[in-house]
């Protein structure tokens, strides 16, 4: 499950070329590193290990300074040395990068990208991928952080800070793949409801009719300090209506993404990227696939959807 970019290229290239569904179902082995089983077939969800200087210390750090933050450490990098200061847009909001927290050697547990903005009365909640949550985030480890421009005026700088922490997680694959954050009510002010880039979402996708799609991520490639992305979404209704897929560029650590059509409509979140899919006929070898956000929202009872403005977000 935290494999490279490597893997998730060789993922894509490799899966769409050579697998026959004979050879995915018989084989006892991943067809290429990183892939699980997923609903009979094969897949890569696309999160990543936190960086490696987010470790124990830098984490008790981020969980103790609230709303001052904690800034990167000294000489921190990432691959290919991109630079996080290029999220230029300020706010808790779709796009974000996060880092969600476990206990055990490894404390940034993954690397993943948050998708729509929500309410429960005057709460606000973020969601992300389900798979992003560790196992006892509903636990002892709920916590979530992530790198925040905060607003201007805060008085606050650009850093990782405890954002929130998980309340739901649903990891069942393809179509039903989502968690929702908590946001800490001393955060309110910093919500901000629109993609960078595209903004939207201005409204819930509801039909099945195929469309240009836009996202927003951090992935490990095309991706890191947040990339725009836009694809083809041709389907709709894999999963009994629950899921859907499209041709696109995603990587390792867009994982929770939001979708939206180009129109500004929510579609969905960025779960995986399918090798091949082990519902025949449903989603091609190759496709980016994620929950639709009806079900999203049928998992978060009791939540609203936050909309936003566009084709042009507020700052």
């Amino acid at each position: 499950m935290r494999s490279t970019l490597c893997r998730a290229a060789v993922a894509l290239a490799i899966g769409a070329l050579s697998l026959t569904p004979a050879a995915s179902h018989a084989a006892a082995r991943p067809p290429v590193p990183g892939a699980e089983r997923i609903d009979g077939g094969w897949a890569v969800p696309a999160p990543t290990t936190g960086p490696s200087w987010y470790d124990a210390a830098y984490a008790k750090r981020v969980l103790a300074a609230g709303t001052k933050g904690v800034r990167l450490p000294q000489g921190a990098t990432l691959p290919n040395n991109a630079k996080p200061v290029g999220l230029a847009t300020s706010g808790i909001r779709p796009g974000i990068w996060l880092v969600t927290i476990q206990t055990g050697p490894v404390f940034g547990f993954a690397w993943c990208t948050a998708n729509f903005v929500f309410k429960s009365g005057s709460t606000f909640g973020l969601g992300t991928a389900g798979h992003c949550a560790a196992a006892d985030a509903l636990g002892g480890f709920p916590d979530v952080t992530a790198y925040v421009v905060p607003p201007v005026g805060s008085g606050s700088l650009p850093g990782f800070y405890h954002i929130g922490t998980f309340s739901l997680s649903h990891n069942n694959g393809i179509g039903d793949d989502f968690a929702m954050i908590n946001i800490k009510p001393q955060y309110n002010s910093w919500v901000n409801p629109n993609m960078p880039v595209f903004g939207g979402p201005t409204s819930v996708y509801a039909t099945n009719t195929p469309t240009v799609v836009t996202h927003f991520g951090h992935g490990l490639g095309v991706g890191l300090g947040g990339t725009p992305r836009v694809g083809l979404c041709t389907i709709m209704a894999a999963r009994g209506g629950n899921a859907f897929a499209w041709y696109g560029v995603g990587f390792e650590g867009d994982s929770g993404s939001a979708v939206d059509s180009f129109g500004g409509q929510g579609v969905g979140n960025f779960t995986h990227i399918v090798i091949l899919d082990g519902v025949p006929g449903e989603i091609l070898p190759g496709m980016l696939a994620g929950t639709r956000l009806t079900k999203i929202l049928s998992i978060a009872a009791g939540w609203t959807l936050v909309t936003g403005t566009w084709p042009v977000p507020t700052p």
